[in-house]
Parts: structure tokens; C-alpha cells; sequence
């Protein structure tokens, strides 16, 4: 399934990037509780370019693939996420931007539902179980200072302002290398608040969620 999920790039030779690729690690409380895969990648898109994203993350016996097409701000295209547990599909989102709004549909088990959001054209995508889409929210990081971001969480339905601040600078260790990273705290829709630390070209080193016991660390510095 990770080969699959990020094997499926457009093959336009020489003309795709990689942004960034890697993988991290998942604890709650100190104990590894998953890990995640991700590929970004950029590529020709008309007269500019798109971002493509693409990662599987593994809790147990569930598995979450997200796919993410976006503009050069991170505003979502389209999108999906397909959740499976043992195997069997037991959520599966679907979102595509049409003229100022971003529709998605829903079916969990037998029930589905549809919902349509008013995004303007630096809106971001995040998942809760997802690290790697936090690159997108930090391309609107404000040096030294704060900036705002409308965010929306698709399998939460959520849709709102998230307050992104720049808390400094520290040394990081991402495998046996020390790095330096810009530390971001981002408090999202519904308040909760989450500790991002990037390198200089913006890829995510570590996540934190403190009310949630929660690290994402990433295994290897960025190539």
C-alpha cells in the first residue's frame, strides 16, 4: 500500500520535483502509536505550477491515504483521504474547489453526507492524524511574527481561521544530525494548538500536540 500511495505521481520526466519525502514517527505518552509516509511533489500546472502530496499513515490495523492537489499557496484543489481498518474501507472523503467554494462528500459505513465551504484563496488543508500537510500552513508563516490562514479540517468538518506564530529558533536532532529549525506554534480551528517545527525550506521536522500527548518525529534530516 505505501509503494501505491506514493508511486502515483504524473510522470512529466524532468519537469517534477520533489519538494520533500520522508517519513515519521508517531508516539502518544512516549509510546509508538504509528508512523507515516509522504511524498510532496511540484509540477507544471497550465502557465504555473501545482503541488502534489500524497502519504499513508499507519495506526495499528488502520491506514489513511491522503492524496492533495494545491495551488503554489497550498490552497486545496482537490482532495481525498480513504481510511481502512482490517482491511475494510470505513471512510472515504472526496473534495474538489469550483468557483470560490471547496464541496466535499463524505460516506462513513452506510452514512453519507455533503458538505460545501466558502474558501478564499489562501485556504490550507489539515487532517488530525496527518504531519506532512503542515507544510502548506507553514508557507504563510509570518518571520518574527504572526500571521492568519483560513484552515479546513475535511473529516471534521471544520472550517476557520488558524493563528500561526513564529516562537523562535532551536537545534533539532532528526536522526544523527542536528538542525536548525524555526519553531511555529498554530492554533487551529476549535482551538487547539499545535507546536510545528520546520527547517529553512519550510519541511516539517517535528509535530507536537501537547494536549494530546502527541509527537510526530521525523526519522531522517530532509535530503
Amino acid at each position: 500500500m505505501a509503494a501505491l500511495a506514493l508511486a502515483a505521481a504524473p510522470a512529466v520526466g524532468a519537469q517534477v520535483t520533489t519538494v520533500d519525502e520522508g517519513s515519521f514517527t508517531v508516539t502518544r505518552g512516549g509510546a509508538t502509536v504509528g508512523r507515516e509516509e509522504f511524498r510532496i511533489l511540484r509540477q507544471p500546472a497550465g502557465p504555473g505550477t501545482e503541488y502534489v502530496a500524497r502519504a499513508l499513515a499507519s495506526y495499528g490495523d488502520r491506514r489513511i491515504a491522503p492524496a492533495l492537489q494545491a495551488d503554489p499557496a497550498g490552497l486545496p484543489l482537490r482532495y481525498q483521504v480513504e481510511v481502512r481498518e482490517a482491511r475494510a474501507v470505513t471512510q472515504r472523503l472526496t473534495g474538489q474547489l469550483a468557483r470560490g467554494h471547496f464541496a466535499t462528500q463524505s460516506q462513513t459505513g452506510s452514512s453519507e453526507s455533503a458538505r460545501t465551504y466558502l474558501v478564499g484563496d489562501t485556504t490550507v488543508v489539515v487532517d488530525d492524524e496527518l504531519f506532512h500537510q503542515y507544510y502548506f500552513v507553514a508557507l504563510h508563516r509570518r518571520a518574527g511574527g504572526e500571521a492568519s490562514v483560513p484552515m479546513l479540517v475535511p473529516r471534521r468538518g471544520l472550517h476557520g481561521p488558524a493563528r500561526i506564530r513564529e516562537d523562535g529558533g532551536e537545534r533539532l536532532t532528526v536522526g544523527a544530525r542536528q538542525l536548525d529549525a524555526t519553531r511555529l506554534a498554530v492554533t487551529e480551528p476549535g482551538g487547539r494548538t499545535r507546536t510545528v517545527w520546520i527547517d529553512g525550506g519550510g519541511r516539517v521536522l517535528r509535530v507536537a500536540s501537547p494536549a494530546e500527548g502527541l509527537v510526530a518525529q521525523r526519522d531522517d534530516p530532509p535530503r
